[in-house]
């Protein structure tokens, strides 16, 4: 009897073991990495969206291909990225960076956390001044998670 006792709980320490590490390995992914190029004037915002460790990576910059030389100026982020839902935030004192024709303006990747499967929106905008005139390059990309 003591030995029947025994191996009714072992299975069901096995089997709960298995149902815990069945759904802590249920990981939510990027069904598929994209490059995005947003055209403004003479400005070009380069996005890639990639599989991360925890959720998704993004990396962009900021193309100029004007011809002549331009001052810019923006808030940090320069570029704001969210998902799911759309909340940019710029602060802090204004950051200016000079550009040539093909100069490329690269920022930090950013990496957003993921939960749940399906379809989210992927919200992007930069904003900037150029020469002391508004740029503002918006950006809505729908990825999808399984």
């Amino acid at each position: 009897m003591k030995k029947m006792i025994i191996i009714v709980f072992i299975l069901f320490l096995v089997f709960f073991v298995y149902i815990f590490a069945s759904a802590q390995g249920e990981v939510t992914r990027l069904d598929k990495e994209k490059s995005i190029e947003k055209k403004l004037d003479d400005f070009i915002l380069h996005m890639k969206v990639e599989r991360g460790d925890n959720g998704i990576k993004i990396h962009h910059s900021l193309q100029y291909v004007g011809d002549e030389s331009i001052r810019i100026e923006h808030q940090t982020p320069l570029v704001s990225i969210s998902l799911q839902t759309k909340n940019h935030d710029f602060t802090g004192s204004m950051v200016p960076k000079y550009l040539q024709k093909g100069s490329i303006y690269y920022q930090e990747p950013v990496t957003l956390s993921t939960e749940g499967k399906g379809e989210k929106n992927l919200y992007v905008k930069a904003k900037f001044l150029a020469d002391g005139e508004p740029v503002n390059i918006e950006h809505v990309e729908t990825l999808r998670f399984n």
